[in-house]
């Protein structure tokens, strides 16, 4: 038994738990998200995705034998290639947003914090710790997704259905079931000391998932000031 199966997944549940009940999930889960709310939430995904895969690119740079490189590699190509042009590409059209707002959206305090914390432990970090600060992100999702599911009367070609859908899809499952494999070979030999250190990097993320989706998503919060920014 790995770290994923004995520490990772009970901290998975409790926090796909918390997600799950917020009334923004209700709100996709149901269909009755409002469409501008939606929008704020693709823009700031989007930003967002593009900080996680500088993060894999940090982790590349750590990366000492050519099983390494092409674990980081994968995942970078994967999270570029789909996640984020999946992003740009798909949700862009979905929601009527252009390449320009885009592109050009603020990156709100929460997701700002969230990147800062990622990127922190990939610059700072070793491979173990680089991806603890990542898994979060992809793990919950896949949950989420197969827990919601099941629950989604949408007709099939709901935008919210297939929001939830895409966190099912056999390619996505395979990218997290890869990142199981390897977070458990990272931490086969750490001590006590290095497990709780990453169990506290894993839980800090799951923690910032949780504060985006009970308030900045469904209060569309930003700054404090956020007329200072530059249009």
């Amino acid at each position: 038994m790995g770290i994923y199966e004995k520490h990772l997944l009970p901290m998975i549940r409790k926090t796909v738990e918390v997600i799950e009940n917020t009334p923004h999930m209700q709100d996709i889960l149901k269909g009755t998200m409002p469409i501008e709310r939606f929008r704020f939430q693709i823009k700031q995904n989007y930003n967002y995705l593009l900080e996680y895969t500088r993060c894999f690119a940090a982790g590349l740079s750590k990366c000492r034998n050519f099983d390494e490189m092409l674990d980081w590699y994968n995942i970078l190509k994967n999270t570029m290639e789909g996640t984020v042009m999946h992003n740009r590409d798909y949700w862009a059209k979905q929601t009527g947003l252009t390449l320009e707002e885009m592109d050009s959206a603020i990156m709100a305090e929460g997701k700002r914090s969230y990147t800062s914390h990622e990127l922190a432990r990939a610059f700072e970090g070793d491979l173990a710790e680089a991806l603890m600060a990542l898994l979060p992100c992809n793990l919950l999702y896949m949950h989420m997704g197969k827990d919601l599911l099941p629950q989604c009367t949408l007709p099939e070609d709901n935008m919210y259905r297939k929001w939830i859908e895409f966190y099912t899809l056999p390619e996505y499952v395979k990218k997290c079931e890869n990142e199981i494999r390897m977070i458990n070979q990272y931490t086969e030999n750490k001590s006590g000391k290095e497990i709780r250190r990453l169990l506290e990097i894993f839980a800090i993320g799951c923690n910032y998932e949780i504060l985006q989706w009970q308030n900045m998503y469904y209060k569309m919060e930003t700054w404090p000031l956020p007329e200072i920014f530059p249009m």
